[in-house]
């Protein structure tokens, strides 16, 4: 396997790091999605790489840079738009395990041909790589996602304990945060990150109860409304449109989270930060075939990124580039391969993509 030109040294720019799962998917298509005890003959079945982390991985590397298949700039050029925040030097690393099976290894290999950096990836010897089985609902998208977590839950909390652990080796500017490994390691790592400076987005999928101290060192919280009614402990009865995402932001501002999104599926998302908040709708006309991708997180941090640079942070802007880098993601089956890249982010999927 020739090496990712990125794993060989650390590179110039600005370091995402993800510290999440590296997973199998098998998705199972079907009319209904089952009743308990109940058996549907499903109409397809697929497997593809995934796990939230390596999706987010790859969403963050492409949505930083133009599809390099279709752009037409030659190769001594900077690769940078301004107007459009496109740049090629966002290098995204990827932390995580697989296990030394079948599957593993060919996911290490498939991140890395995607140009995520793999020097974090450890491979266990006699561990199992993380299985995810999603099930989807053919005319809405809707899915239900169980996952055996193998490999992912051999991180601890004294894997993370310097900064350069963070990067798989370097010291990174931002990590992404799932709850796929153990809950104590990313807390760990969230507490290193933010005594450190270093900024920090959580997704808190599977979304477990989280210590109130490491609040205070998350830069981004974003959750999708379920995520987020379990965390904030509020009733979905008390949840009534934007009055209530208020509420749940507001608890989250008050613990010391410093920009908090909720993703609310076909209606869009709610954003807070201080002194601002408010609504951006969906991408409208969509045909919806797979909500199991993380289009959003890709399409936020890049928006972020961007304002790094320029010292200019529009928390809305970033969550309108979420929901279109969503809104390309569920046009498609799977969960790493629909990622689009950032010049294709205004493209909807024509009807041969979507059947792919």
């Amino acid at each position: 396997m020739a090496s990712n030109p990125e794993s060989s040294h650390k590179p110039l720019g600005q370091i995402v790091s993800v510290l999440g799962g590296v997973v199998q998917n098998f998705h199972t298509i079907m009319d209904r999605l089952p009743d308990d005890g109940e058996t549907v003959v499903a109409s397809a079945s697929s497997m593809a790489p995934g796990g939230k982390g390596s999706d987010s991985a790859v969403a963050v590397h492409r949505l930083t840079r133009s599809n390099p298949a279709t752009s037409h700039l030659l190769d001594d050029e900077v690769t940078e738009d301004k107007d459009a925040g496109l740049t090629d030097d966002v290098h995204v690393r990827m932390v995580g395990a697989v296990g030394a099976d079948e599957y593993g290894p060919v996911l290490k290999e498939k991140l890395e041909a995607c140009g995520v950096n793999v020097d974090g990836v450890r491979v266990v010897e006699g561990g199992r790589t993380a299985i995810g089985n999603i099930l989807i609902e053919a005319d809405s998208g809707a899915n239900r996602i169980m996952q055996y977590p193998g490999v992912n839950h051999s991180f601890t909390a004294s894997d993370f304990m310097t900064v350069y652990s963070l990067g798989g080796g370097v010291k990174p500017d931002l990590i992404i945060c799932q709850l796929e490994l153990h809950r104590a390691a990313i807390e760990q790592a969230i507490e290193t990150a933010g005594r450190e400076g270093i900024d920090v987005l959580l997704h808190p999928s599977p979304a477990y109860g989280l210590i109130p101290d490491i609040y205070p060192y998350i830069t981004h919280l974003v959750m999708n409304e379920t995520e987020a009614m379990l965390l904030s402990e509020i009733e979905p009865d008390d949840i009534v449109q934007q009055t209530g995402w208020t509420r749940v932001a507001e608890h989250f501002l008050a613990l010391g989270v410093k920009n908090v999104v909720v993703t609310l599926g076909v209606k869009g998302a709610y954003y807070a930060t201080e002194g601002t908040s408010g609504e951006v709708e969906a991408e409208q006309n969509l045909k919806v075939i797979d909500t199991s991708g993380a289009g959003f997180i890709g399409g936020y941090t890049a928006e972020y990124m961007k304002s790094k640079r320029s010292g200019n942070w529009d928390i809305k802007e970033a969550v309108r580039k979420g929901c279109k880098a969503s809104a390309r993601v569920i046009e498609r089956i799977g969960c790493l391969e629909p990622i689009c890249w950032a010049d294709e982010i205004d493209t909807p999927a024509t009807l041969e993509d979507s059947e792919t």
